[in-house]
């Protein structure tokens, strides 16, 4: 139980502590989670930072000045690995504006953006050029991804100097017509991947891919066009779990080979947390992310949402699904990323004929929260466990140190949850590509947010998006 010593005086400080006079919040709940277990007790904000942590009511404390969510419960904010905006290129699709109104909606106090758009950011020109682009237009904090891919190899160093978060590589070729959009980001020869490892290796970042295997989604995607399959389940089959196992399989022997830190993105299958289970046994600096349609859709929803339900790597199989979820419970998979990846309805629309046709992916920020509450819900996994896979982990992993978890000195980024069920709605969604939301429209949920601080500002309350949008900030990794 955590002291109440903070409160004893309201006019000086105590230890260099922010005197009570100062704090711009108190915040009181029955329920903060915090690494070690849930909290009765309350949070001191200053200075954007939480300044204090104490149990029971802030007795010596007036209650005019304290937040009363006893009832609801305070996460960390969410930190979300995999969000892809679109903008400059595809303002249509996303921009840094709507995408943060998105991620203050779903609890996400920091966006880590994907470099994939037009142009993609694979040298330093165009990387400062996106982070400026960013400034004062965003809601909550941001930290970019730049590409890794065999284009880059020779900006690796100064990308990381220019304040990438990590790389992003595609171990496969990019979809015909998308060619454009991941210039840099892209390698398939094992020399070219080695090489780029050994550079990702010399800047302690983290390489972050693509993991399916280019030689086999091509063999099998000719196959089945040969065939003249243009269905909704082609797209299951082009994209076998295979693909993704040879794909981690190799990233994870060059990764050791080189000494560079892994990350697995979007992971789709038990088979492949498997393969990341035996190589960090076996001391391979790997992590995994998956993501919440991996977890709550399944392969056969494709007949039902046809492109709405394209997503790469595809929806998986009952089997493989219950073994992914094997893996986030037993600490296999390190974070839960939304992968949010918007398009036009027009866009997606264009597989209704063929499904080769429609580009893949969904939305996918407002969303993540919501859906793991269901497995906070069922018992899957604890409050704490949903806090590190959703902040904590991926704060320590990509070396945001003030953030991650609520504790004096971090910023107070935070997720508020009121447990009343509900229902996904996309017509209430911010994201610009709320009419490709198809997935978990109308789905039941046991919980809903109800307020987002980002660094001890309300962004987000009762369904509105509130502040200025220069609220947000840009993060860089403190390693």
């Amino acid at each position: 139980m955590l002291s109440n010593s903070l409160t004893t005086s309201c006019d000086q400080t105590r230890n260099g502590a922010i005197a009570v006079s100062h704090w711009e919040r108190i915040l009181r709940s029955r329920s903060i989670v915090l690494p070690t277990g849930l909290l009765d007790g309350w949070i001191g904000i200053a200075s954007g930072r939480v300044v204090a942590l104490g149990s029971g009511d802030p007795k010596e404390i007036s209650r005019s000045t304290v937040d009363d969510l006893t009832d609801y419960v305070i996460l960390p904010g969410l930190i979300d690995t995999h969000v892809h905006i679109r903008y400059p290129g595809h303002p249509e699709r996303e921009d840094f504006e709507t995408g943060t109104r998105a991620a203050a909606a779903g609890g996400v106090t920091t966006v880590l953006e994907m470099p994939i758009s037009v142009p993609p950011t694979w040298n330093v020109d165009l990387f400062e050029k996106r982070v400026n682009m960013a400034r004062g237009r965003t809601y909550v904090d941001m930290g970019f991804y730049a590409a890794g891919g065999y284009q880059a190899i020779d900006h690796i160093m100064d990308l990381a100097q220019a304040g990438a978060v990590g790389y992003k590589i595609f171990l496969h070729r990019p979809q015909r017509g998308r060619e454009h959009e991941f210039e840099g980001l892209w390698a398939v020869e094992t020399g070219h991947i080695y090489k780029a490892f050994q550079e990702i290796a010399k800047t302690g970042l983290k390489a972050c891919v693509h993991a399916e295997d280019d030689e086999l989604l091509t063999y099998c995607q000719s196959d089945l066009e040969a065939e003249g399959r243009v269905d909704p389940m082609s797209h299951i089959e082009g994209h076998p779990v295979l693909a993704e196992t040879l794909s981690i399989q190799r990233a994870a022997m060059i990764a050791a080979a080189t000494g560079t830190r892994l990350n697995i993105c979007h992971l789709s299958s038990g088979s492949g947390a498997a393969i990341v289970r035996e190589a960090k046994r076996k001391g391979i600096a790997v992590t995994a992310e998956t993501c919440p349609h991996y977890l709550y859709r399944q392969a056969s929803d494709m007949e039902e949402y046809g492109p709405y339900a394209k997503i790469n790597p595809p929806l998986r199989s009952p089997e493989e699904q219950a073994l992914l979820w094997q893996g986030v419970k037993d600490g296999t998979v390190d974070f839960i990323g939304s992968d949010h990846a918007p398009y036009t309805r027009e866009e997606k629309e264009r597989g209704r004929d063929s499904i080769w046709d429609a580009p893949a992916g969904c939305p996918g920020l407002e969303t993540t929260l919501p859906l793991l509450l269901q497995a906070v819900s069922s018992g899957q996994l604890s409050w704490m466990d949903l806090a590190r896979i959703t902040a904590g982990a991926a704060a320590s992993e990509f070396g945001l140190a003030s953030k991650g978890s609520i504790a004096v000195g971090k910023d107070a980024d935070l997720a508020v949850v009121e447990m009343t069920p509900g229902r996904l709605s996309a017509d209430t969604m911010f994201t610009r590509s709320k009419e490709t939301a198809k997935l978990y429209d109308g789905q039941p949920v046991p919980g809903q947010l109800i307020k987002t601080f980002v660094r001890g500002g309300v962004v987000y309350d009762h369904g509105r998006i509130v502040g200025l949008s220069a609220h947000g900030q840009v993060v860089r990794p403190g390693r």
